[in-house]
């Protein structure tokens, strides 16, 4: 089966361009043409259906690009994207689709919309005007005519066959289990629908159509479709030519991972040290090092920008040197880029399984031979991406930090659980307590919050750090005072006899994750307890830290190897200083605190 799947793929890639090249298609002859029994002139339907059909190619072609399976995850995503210039620069592009008044419903709709919510999934006109946006916002080859074809489609009779949302849901395998079409595969597609007409200027096709819009709102009622046609007036508006579109049967193949070696259990503050140095390192010398001390294979690097191939032996030795043709992009279904497991080969088009999502694609062509199962590593075009040593593997994801991108071959979550012993040099028993708890609940820990390994030992630090300068562990007599009488507290605050918004424990949280509430049956008067609140510390440390990766590129110095170190801002609510980038730790007593209590602690493998 999976062979049979390359062939199509290959057969695919191997359309003739003559088409493209040299035949111009007839309907361009004659690119407008009489309506019948009347004076009145139509766009050829033929041209219409053409411009209408590339449009959509182009559409799902962007799904693919984005990983994404359905219009309106793309319309959500592209909410997100969206700057205040662009929103505002935008409004005079809607006004030739919509009224002005719709503009903020129709920015709203972008947040809102969802496939699998019938009553929220788009119609063709918002297809067509976030067509326009993703043009917009350079995401997107549109000509004006393309535009203007899926906005008059939106005239047409409503059944499943004109949805433009569901067809793109459909050839994007939202409603079947099927594979994304390729970018290569769908510019194959449209190279076979032939060139553009150049008897007609984009201008005065946009233009024609637009009369033809306002002609089909006012006939729809005698609208009605023939298989690939609209017909409008008893007559044929559109014709829609058919593409015979690539197997997309799904083919994935079991989860593989790089073989390790043994190697000894070190101190995390040593390892991380390391890491940390090797992290800022060019990729290729990321994964030399990885197979160095922890990988245990061959391995092979496909450098895009040199367009080589590298062979390199178990020990890190370079074997050898190909030439290769690559698809361009980083995205997984445009050339791709990331940890990828070797496929086959089949006319000189070489396949890899990406460790993503197990699927498998065209990657590049060579001469070159290699083991099956091999280890294949896809550098970057752009500094965008970057590999990582993580959890003592090599990862692949975004260059700032960790991000989870579906349209990028990221390296998914780590669920590998490494036991620890931490230790702290202070004799008290209430941080003894609160340190046995972070090693005794790692596991549970990091399940419950869906952190990996190396995160947790991260934020195990950090929930021990904050000790010092909240309450000085527990010690400080403000702290005491407060917990003796928190209903004076909240008096003071203004809140009346209303605890809630206290900050409670030795580490001053004000809110209880509720993963933890519903495991532990935690309580906030809980906290007062070292264990409870070291639980409930880590815990909101680990939120924290979701929501800093999510705001780290508002400041230029947060990197994945500097988190811990701005973990704090937001701990203290002071997360305006992230997005002003004007956090500065090294300037921050409390910090300083944190750090030097990080450094009376011990995480030890075992």
């Amino acid at each position: 089966m999976r062979t049979h799947a390359f062939k199509i793929f290959i057969t695919g890639l191997l359309i003739s361009g003559s088409a493209w090249a040299s035949d111009v298609p007839a309907f361009c002859k004659t690119p407008v043409v009489s309506l019948k029994d009347s004076d009145q002139k139509i766009l050829n339907p033929s041209l219409t259906g053409h411009l209408y059909q590339r449009a959509y190619l182009k559409l799902a072609q962007r799904l693919s690009l984005e990983n994404l399976n359905t219009i309106e995850a793309y319309a959500a995503t592209l909410s997100t994207r969206l700057q205040k210039q662009q929103i505002e620069s935008f409004k005079s592009v809607f006004a030739k689709y919509g009224q002005a008044s719709d503009y903020e419903n129709f920015i709203q709709t972008l947040k809102k919309t969802d496939y699998w919510k019938p009553a929220t999934r788009m119609s063709n006109s918002y297809v067509a005007v976030v067509a326009a946006l993703a043009r917009h916002l350079g995401e997107i080859n549109l000509t004006d005519s393309e535009i203007e074809s899926l906005w008059i489609s939106n005239n047409w009779p409503r059944i499943d066959g004109t949805s433009l949302s569901k067809k793109l849901a459909a050839i994007s395998g939202a409603t079947e289990k099927k594979r994304h079409l390729t970018v290569t595969e769908f510019n194959s597609l449209l190279r076979g629908l032939g060139r553009d007409c150049t008897t007609i200027t984009d201008a005065e096709t946009q233009k024609k159509m637009r009369q033809d819009y306002w002609l089909t709102l006012r006939e729809n009622q005698t609208a009605d479709v023939n298989g690939s046609q609209i017909v409008v007036l008893g007559q044929v508006f559109v014709a829609i030519p058919s593409v015979k579109l690539p197997d997309q049967r799904l083919n994935p193949g079991s989860t593989q991972i790089v073989a390790l070696k043994k190697y000894p259990g070190e101190k995390y503050e040593t390892y991380i040290q390391k890491r940390h140095a090797i992290n800022q390192k060019a990729d290729l010398d990321v994964i030399r090092y990885f197979h160095t001390n922890y990988g245990d294979s061959a391995y092979v690097v496909v450098d895009k920008k040199q367009k080589q191939l590298l062979y390199f032996r178990q020990d890190g030795v370079e074997l050898s040197r190909s030439a290769l043709e690559i698809f361009a992009g980083d995205e997984i279904n445009s050339g791709g880029a990331g940890i990828y497991f070797y496929a086959s080969q089949a006319s000189g088009f070489h396949f890899l399984q990406a460790e993503r999502d197990n699927l498998t694609r065209a990657v590049f062509k060579s001469n070159a031979s290699v083991p099956v199962g091999t280890p294949v590593y896809v550098l970057p075009a752009t500094a965008e991406h970057h590999f990582r040593i993580r959890n003592h593997r090599l990862t692949f994801g975004a260059n700032k930090v960790f991000r989870n991108r579906v349209a990028y071959n990221y390296t998914p979550l780590n669920r590998d659980f490494k036991k620890v012993a931490i230790s702290v040099n202070l004799k008290d028993s209430f941080t003894k307590t609160y340190v046995k708890a972070l090693q005794d609940e790692k596991s549970t820990l990091m399940s419950l919050l869906r952190i990996e390994d190396d995160d947790y030992n991260m934020l195990a630090q950090f929930a021990f750090g904050v000790l010092a300068p909240e309450t000085d562990y527990g010690q400080n007599w403000k702290y005491k005072i407060k917990e003796l009488a928190p209903v004076l507290v909240s008096l003071a605050k203004g809140n009346g006899f209303d605890t809630d918004a206290n900050s409670r424990g030795p580490t001053q949280i004000k809110r209880i994750p509720e993963v933890i509430i519903e495991h532990y049956k935690m309580e906030k008067s809980d906290l007062q307890d070292p264990r409870s609140a070291a639980i409930a510390t880590l815990a909101f440390s680990a939120d924290l830290m979701k929501d800093l990766r999510n705001v780290a590129h508002y400041h230029p110095d947060i990197t994945e190897e500097t988190l811990q170190s701005y973990l704090y801002y937001l701990y203290q609510g002071r997360r305006w200083e992230i997005r002003e980038a004007t956090a500065t730790p090294d300037k921050n007593a409390s910090i300083r605190k944190i750090k030097s209590a990080i450094s009376l602690l011990s995480i030890q493998d075992i």
